[in-house]
């Protein structure tokens, strides 16, 4: 039986041996995945309290305890839905460095190679969205949804009194201002609304650097009669580097950086994921999820819960095969109040 590589499940497992854009804050945050047979999704976000039980006379009768609330969002993921197409001029081109005559490189081979770089090339756009989507949510609890023809923001909710902005002496660039003290002490308001302490801080490259150049900082991490943290930096695959950890107080922090991009596609300008003067707090522990709705397609059916959906069809003049591939993620921030995004530069 002759395999056609354009059917779209061959060329799903072509693109699961694609490798991955950098998606350090996707993978590390909202590392679930669920899918939807319909258009909408329904979140629950539960904010539970630390109740403890009440005393009672042995005699009394047992006291009614109500199921902690929960908050019900619906939202509708958007949508992706982008081509690329595949002429015959590119099948007979030699691609660069190639060898001209080059055994066993006919129009088939070249074709399946073309194939492979296009979907390639769409996955990575649709996964560097994802990445996009994670860096908003960290920065503010919101994803803004703008494109041809939409315009929305999707809020999950993250406390306002988690999203600090330091001025005057209480920014780490002034010799004042105290970057451990701040730390704990985010980190247990955090702790105490969400009941998860942050274990992972993502700092801007400008934070970094005001870090290590506060002397305060510095040195009650020098400081050996107290074991309050170290400073280690080390470089981790996909553009992150390991800083050091604080331990004190109770609070068990490692420190990052992150040197990754993306271009805008309204204003092509090119953005870093973690803005240079932000720190953010979370724990990957913390509920957050990559949801897909349904691919809205009739040859997926009609209503497909997949991940991803390529197809391929043939216009015959003039003769273009064309490669498309839909997707409809959200990136959801199920637990808000477990974040923070701290402006301390």
């Amino acid at each position: 039986m002759t395999i056609n590589m354009y059917e779209t499940r061959t060329m799903l497992q072509a693109m699961e041996q694609v490798p991955s854009p950098r998606t350090f804050l996707r993978d590390t945050f909202f590392g679930g995945t669920k899918t939807h047979d319909t258009k909408h999704v329904d979140i629950d976000i539960v904010k539970g309290k630390r109740k403890i039980a009440a005393f009672v006379k042995p005699i009394s009768e047992g006291k009614v305890v109500e199921d902690e609330g929960f908050e019900t969002k619906t939202f509708t993921p958007p949508y992706l839905k982008e081509k690329k197409r595949l002429t015959p001029q590119e099948l007979f081109n030699r691609p660069a460095g190639s060898v001209i005559y080059a055994p066993g490189d006919g129009p088939e081979a070249r074709a399946q190679k073309e194939l492979g770089k296009k979907l390639a090339d769409l996955e990575d756009r649709f996964t560097r969205r994802e990445e996009v989507m994670a860096s908003e949510l960290m920065n503010s609890g919101l994803v803004t949804v703008t494109g041809e023809g939409i315009n929305a923001v999707v809020d999950f909710g993250m406390p306002a009194a988690h999203k600090v902005t330091l001025i005057g002496t209480d920014l780490w660039t002034d010799a004042a201002s105290d970057p451990l003290t701040d730390l704990i002490d985010w980190c247990l308001m955090i702790g105490q609304a969400s009941g998860l302490l942050p274990s992972v801080a993502v700092l801007g490259i400008d934070v970094w650097k005001a870090l290590r150049s506060n002397d305060k900082f510095t040195k009650a991490l020098d400081n050996r009669r107290i074991i309050t943290g170290q400073i280690d930096p080390r470089v981790l695959p996909n553009g992150v580097s390991y800083l050091g950890s604080i331990n004190e107080s109770g609070v068990d922090l490692d420190l990052y950086t992150y040197a990754e991009w993306y271009v805008d596609p309204v204003t092509s300008n090119e953005l870093p994921m973690v803005p240079a003067d932000k720190l953010w707090l979370g724990n990957p522990a913390a509920r957050g999820e990559r949801l897909y709705g349904a691919i809205e397609d009739l040859d997926a059916g009609g209503l497909a819960a997949v991940e991803r959906f390529p197809k391929s069809w043939v216009v015959p003049d003039p003769s273009v095969r064309w490669l498309l591939l839909q997707s409809a993620p959200l990136v959801a921030m199920l637990q808000p109040d477990a974040f923070g995004s701290m402006k301390v530069v």
